[in-house]
């Protein structure tokens, strides 16, 4: 009989043996080794048949980590469990922790730059996070998940998140209201049985510093506490920077409790975050003579008043029980909560031969977003008909609801020189327009969702599944209140999906399903038409020598497009994106890894030919990392580096002007070694080495972002 002992490594340590005690790393080397000699050693004495002893069946399951390395492995945005990548008939890119760890990303924007198909789009004064995939998107548009729950929260912090994975196409199945081109997930990190946790700082060339700490470990002894295991994981940071542009500041403080508690047939997770931030409210640049001017880099138009800060607050539960090794209930509880106040410089007019601009003081105060949602359901691995069936059956509530309170949009002031500023010449605040003040939506939903997937045969896995929605939506503006859209429907959303094993490391994919989402708007000339989108995707997954990639062709149609032009949204017809993508992650050889991604796409609106605002035809990025020791330094050391590739696009909806294409390249240098008895790793980063001015996105010729200017960052870890 042979023995094999498997284990799993503490989240701080996935990470191909970088930064492991010594104890740990030994093990690695000479467990194998050690258990090889056991087992010669066993066979050499054997017993006779005539002594043979009775046979032992040891069965167990060992639960195998959705990322190794840069390697993703099993994704559960597409079906709500864990899935080999392979086995999902949808193109699903992961991003893990030790690729957010070596390029020390801080935003979302910083982490989506390794995958395909994703663009930023508005932003809304550098305050929100904003992409668009696959051509389609808003800065609102709830693609944004945590641990699959949408989330209200405008910009969202990174320190307890573990991977972000990115769920391509329709996802209305699963996630009700969503636009057509797919779902980003943020997965946050567990507490763990087993006690460790970490303390770090770092510095920025952008005089910026910051704190951090994460620990986890179990309360109580192990299944002593109400006949189960309870464990805790606190997070913590504190951030502060000088605005890199001219002037300005910004800070923020996190702090993300959460508790874990297991028996063998019941857990039950709940975990809370607290985020108080300020952060500049920054419009960019403008066109000068019809062209960005790069020497106006670092020149902002806005006052030093301009500014947007807030509170965050989520809330998340989940409790699930095995009634059976068929069945199992989950049911989950979400509720975010995005509070804050945006004083703004909006610029009305520039004329770039007098380099004269006209700006006027606006706000948006007591900004409200939220957004709750329960769902239960039972899940369930069954054999029918000699197949086996993974089946969810749920039901599903959610409130959105979006509030702006005191509403402040001045008078236009000329006599600002945007080639010579002086600032102090524009006043905060002003008069709330009773017109444009207490702004509200608020969307309710209902659902229920059933979805199955069947292994046909040992090659052939189907996917199907269909959503039945309700919803009502309710929206004005005005005091007194004025009603713009009062309406209700109902929807059927299905889907459907097969996987081909052409190999065991290659295998084929093809699905077909549908989105819809009410467009909902405060300011309207008359009630808008939900939207509703369709694609048809293919592509091959392939999964061999520690490298996973998929290869996606794909094709989406939205009709009743909403466009916002000024204040006031509208409906444009249709559009189109059809495309080709590449993910690919994994390790090369003992020593490299690398996360690479490239996207082609065509994005159109189909009535008048105009390609979608910030969607750009080509996109790409490579990372690679190289891990090795060096002589005489004890310890390990990572070097690495890439680029990220984004081609012109249109600036706006009339494509009257493009934003030009731009190349980013960054580098880092990593040393993991041991102080005294202590684990430490520090790191070194520079983003943007090159220095290069590049504009990510626009949303008018008076609102075009500036990429930030290069930046060095400094990191040090304490582990124990």
């Amino acid at each position: 009989m042979r023995f094999v002992k498997t284990f799993a490594l503490p989240g701080r340590y996935r990470r191909s043996g970088i930064g492991l005690p010594l104890s740990m790393m030994m093990y690695m080397v000479t467990a194998p080794a050690a258990m090889a000699a056991a087992s010669s050693d066993a066979a050499s004495t054997q017993p006779s048949a005539s002594t043979e002893l009775p046979a032992v069946a040891v069965q167990g399951t060992a639960l195998a980590d959705p990322t190794v390395g840069y390697r993703p492995r099993t994704s559960e945005t597409a079906s709500g469990i864990a899935t080999k990548i392979g086995d999902i008939p949808q193109s699903v890119a992961v991003v893990s922790s030790s690729v957010m760890q070596d390029q020390q990303a801080r935003t979302l924007d910083d982490v989506l730059s390794n995958v395909s198909g994703i663009t930023q789009t508005n932003t809304l004064g550098g305050t929100r996070d904003a992409f668009i995939k696959r051509g389609f998107g808003s800065n609102d548009d709830g693609s944004i998940l945590v641990d699959g729950i949408r989330s209200p929260i405008l910009h969202n912090y990174l320190a307890t998140i573990d991977r972000v994975e990115v769920l391509k196409g329709p996802a209305s199945l699963l996630y009700g209201i969503q636009e057509p081109g797919g779902v980003i997930n943020l997965i946050t990190r567990k507490p763990e049985d087993t006690f460790h946790g970490s303390v770090s700082a770092n510095y920025t060339s952008h005089h910026g510093s910051g704190t951090g700490f994460d620990l986890t470990g179990p309360i109580g002894q192990t299944r002593q506490v109400a006949g189960g295991t309870l464990a805790f994981r606190l997070t913590g940071e504190y951030n502060t920077a000088r605005y890199w542009r001219s002037f300005g500041r910004q800070r923020d403080s996190l702090i993300a409790p959460s508790l874990s508690w297991h028996d063998a047939n019941t857990s039950i997770d709940v975990s809370y975050q607290y985020v108080d931030y300020t952060t500049p409210f920054d419009r960019g640049t403008v066109l000068v003579n019809g062209h960005l001017d790069d020497a106006r880099r670092y020149t902002r138009y806005e006052e030093p008043w301009a500014q947007s800060s807030g509170e965050q607050e989520t809330l998340r539960a989940k409790i699930e029980h095995r009634f059976s090794d068929e069945w199992r209930v989950r049911a989950t509880y979400g509720w975010s909560r995005d509070r804050y106040d945006q004083y703004i410089t909006r610029a009305t007019a520039f004329n770039s031969r007098t380099g004269t601009m006209s700006r006027s003081s606006d706000a948006n105060l007591q900004r409200n977003d939220s957004d709750e949602i329960a769902t239960v359901g039972a899940i369930g691995n069954l054999n029918l008909a000699g197949m086996r069936h993974e089946l969810y059956v749920g039901g599903e509530y959610e409130r959105q609801r979006s509030f702006r309170g005191d509403t402040i949009r001045g008078k236009a002031v000329s006599g600002f020189d945007l080639y010579e500023p002086v600032y102090g010449m524009l006043a905060a605040g002003g008069t709330p327009s009773a017109a444009q003040s207490d702004s509200l939506s608020k969307v309710h939903t209902y659902s229920v969702v059933t979805q199955d997937t069947v292994h046909l045969t040992d090659r052939l896995i189907a996917v199907g599944g269909v959503r039945w929605e309700n919803w009502q939506q309710l929206s004005g503006v005005g005091r007194p209140f004025v009603i713009a859209d009062h309406s209700h429907g109902q929807v059927w959303l299905p889907q459907f999906g097969l996987v081909y094993r052409l190999t065991p490391a290659l295998s084929a994919y093809a699905n077909f399903s549908k989105s819809f989402v009410p467009n909902v708007a405060t300011q309207v000339n008359e009630p808008l038409a939900p939207e509703y989108g369709r694609v048809f995707e293919t592509g091959l997954k392939f999964d061999s020598h520690g490298i996973t990639g998929t290869l996606a062709v794909y094709q989406i149609d939205k009709q009743n497009v909403a466009v916002t032009v000024g204040d006031t949204t509208e409906t444009v017809g249709s559009a189109r994106s059809r495309g080709v993508e590449l993910d690919v992650a994994g390790r090369l050889t003992q020593h490299v890894s690398v996360i690479g991604s490239y996207a082609y796409t065509d994005a159109t609106d189909r009535d008048d030919g105009t390609r979608l605002v910030n969607a750009a035809r080509h996109t790409g990025s490579l990372f690679a990392v190289y891990d090795t020791m060096l002589p005489y330094l004890p310890g390990q050391w990572r070097f690495g580096g890439g680029a990220r590739l984004v081609s012109k696009r249109p600036g706006d909806t009339a494509n009257s002007f493009t934003l030009p294409g731009y190349v980013v390249a960054d580098l880092f240098a990593a040393y993991d070694t041991k102080i005294g008895k202590i684990p430490t790793h520090v790191q070194l980063n520079v983003k943007n080495v090159f220095d290069k001015t590049y504009y990510p996105s626009s949303n008018s010729n008076l609102i075009i972002a500036v990429g930030e200017s290069r930046l060095v960052m400094l990191n040090t870890t304490f582990s124990f």
